[in-house]
């Protein structure tokens, strides 16, 4: 094949891998930690305040951010916020569930619900914030270099 190596064949390369591999380990990073973290919250009288679900998704947005510029490849991001989402999905769905309160609990389990809908539905934001500042800290190096 033109332009490429002798010595190589084609198909999944080391740094592929390894950029998979982060990827994967960054999702299930922030799916196990954020799930645990989600689930605490606060009060203020009787509404509650969940903060572990909002410092669960920063965390996320964190991850994904720098799993991105440490690979310096935006799909790195993407794969590393879908693969969050299908852990949290993975761990919702399962029926033995005790860490994830359904949405359809909230006139009974208020905050448990507010925080759990949050975390679950909430993850694609800062996911796709991550994204879009992981694209323009790439953009700028390669203007940089170039």
């Amino acid at each position: 094949m033109p332009g490429q190596s002798p010595n190589k064949a084609p198909g999944l390369t080391a740094s592929t891998l390894g950029s998979v591999l982060a990827a994967l380990a960054a999702g299930a990073l922030a799916a196990v930690v954020g799930t645990i973290l989600h689930a605490s919250l606060g009060y203020a009288g009787d509404v509650p305040i969940p903060w572990g679900a909002a410092l669960a998704l920063l965390l996320t947005g964190a991850l994904v951010y720098w799993v991105g510029l440490l690979r310096g490849k935006l799909w790195v991001s993407a794969l590393a916020g879908l693969a969050t989402y299908v852990f949290v999905a993975l761990i919702s769905t399962d029926t033995n569930n005790q860490m994830i309160v359904s949405t359809q609990f909230f006139k009974m389990l208020p905050g448990p619900a507010l925080a759990g809908g949050m975390w679950v539905y909430g993850i694609i934001v800062p996911v796709i914030v991550a994204i879009l500042l992981v694209s323009r800290q790439l953009r700028a190096a390669t203007r940089t270099r170039g």
